[in-house]
């Protein structure tokens, strides 16, 4: 079967602007990314004290998974007013980065290496793929929005 989708450039603005005692600083970083050909966008409202796995990467994707070696761009968004979640980055070993998106923030990722040391050294090793992303909700329903690029 040949396609029908024609790729094209995801930009991606991160936009900053404070006037502090009458100065302004304005700063936009731009990133482009070429040749996407799939761009997947949800908003989803997710229990009360559950893991959900939100997302889910391999080498040779199947059913509801993103193929690794074409992940360009994550963005996760915690539309909630009041409550916090957890993101949880987890590698085939089972090892997991955790960050807090707190309520109304974002989480973006360009890449899908990521590695840790419990010890606090230099990381020296070679990184690890991303699998899946798991988000830990509070005692209350939190809404996310979760965006996914690919080529």
């Amino acid at each position: 079967m040949a396609t029908t989708v024609t790729a094209a450039t995801l930009t991606v603005n991160i936009t900053e602007s404070i006037t502090l005692n009458g100065v302004t600083y304005d700063k936009t970083t731009a990133k482009s990314i070429a040749s996407v050909a799939n761009y997947h966008s949800r908003v989803v409202q997710l229990k009360a004290s559950t893991t959900h796995t939100v997302i889910g990467l391999a080498a040779d994707p199947s059913s509801g998974k993103f193929d690794s070696d074409d992940f360009k761009y994550m963005r996760i968004t915690n539309l909630d007013d009041a409550n916090a979640i957890q993101l949880n980055l987890t590698d085939p070993s089972d090892a997991t980065v955790a960050i807090e998106i707190g309520a109304g923030n974002s989480f973006t990722l360009f890449d899908t290496s990521i590695d840790g040391n419990a010890s606090g050294a230099a990381i020296t090793t070679t990184p690890h793929t991303i699998e899946s992303v798991v988000l830990v909700t509070p005692a209350s329903e939190v809404d996310v929005e979760i965006v996914v690029a690919t080529v």
